[in-house]
């Protein structure tokens, strides 16, 4: 595990070198991948920087394995962010083979625009774009990958909802094109600053191939200021044969943060429930 060894030092070393900010409420964010795949609607704030490492595993018919996903975005412009995100994996080789495959899955670039904040009569609305790179390992893609997402978040009461649906464009080395559809749901919980988040997932290939569909649950907690944690569970409902089940677990953390001088990020009042 030595890659997810060298995002978490990256991680610490960067956010001690910056300026923490005060909380933005950040426990009720759906972010890509943490703990669920289905995100919200809401870009990163002006000019306000994150930093993200998580670990998804996974006990399957098809064998065990390990994604460690490190991420870096912005709020680079209004209503706008971009982010580089590295993903490197280790996995039982599903070959039939009694070895371990590792190596860097690809490194992916985004650009998320919020296209209207939500209002008491329309959700918010987002678009995304990403471009994937190959990979290096055995787990490494073979070529490039472009995706298109579109993102609605809508709020009745604390219960908040969000709906993504997009396209993805492979190669048949990595399994083609294929859609992507979601649906989710967060509430906010108790006076800590935590909620509770939950959603399917589905990926559906344009060709031949069974659909990948996903039933998640997890919770995001924000433990200071700028930091939150996040611990999910998952299971992937297309692979349950002969009555066994499978199981992923995803764990991360997040940090908030500018730097002195550079830009004038304002403060956040403390995390509370309204």
């Amino acid at each position: 595990m030595k890659f997810a060894t060298n995002l978490i030092a990256a991680t610490l070393a960067l956010a001690g070198a910056a300026s923490p900010l005060m909380a933005q409420e950040d426990f009720r964010a759906a972010d890509l991948d943490r703990p669920i795949l289905v995100e919200d609607a809401f870009p990163a704030k002006l000019h306000e920087w994150e930093l993200e490492f998580g670990l998804r595993g996974g006990f399957a018919e098809g064998g065990d394995g390990i994604d460690a996903i490190g991420e870096l975005k912005t709020g680079l412009f209004l209503n706008g962010q971009v982010g580089l995100e590295v993903q490197g994996s280790v996995r039982d080789d599903e070959t039939g083979l009694d070895r371990t495959i590792r190596g860097v899955e690809t490194v992916r670039a985004h650009v998320l625009y919020n296209l209207n904040r939500e209002t008491w009569s329309r959700p918010a609305l987002a678009i995304r774009a990403d471009l994937g790179t190959p990979g290096a390992g055995g787990v490494g893609q073979e070529n490039w990958r472009v995706g298109f997402k579109g993102i609605a978040s809508r709020s009745f009461g604390l219960v908040r909802l969000h709906a993504n649906a997009g396209y993805v464009v492979g190669s048949a080395a990595d399994g083609g094109d294929f859609w992507q559809l979601g649906l989710a749901v967060d509430y906010p919980v108790g006076l800590f600053s935590k909620a509770i988040l939950a959603d399917i997932y589905a990926e559906i290939p344009v060709d031949a191939g069974r659909s990948r569909v996903w039933a998640e649950l997890g919770t995001r907690w924000q433990i200071s200021n700028g930091n939150v944690l996040d611990f999910g569970l998952a299971t992937r409902l297309d692979e349950w044969e002969a009555g066994r089940a499978n199981l992923e677990v995803t764990f991360g953390v997040s940090s908030i943060f500018g730097f002195s001088g550079l830009v004038n990020v304002p403060s956040y009042r403390e995390p509370k429930l309204n």
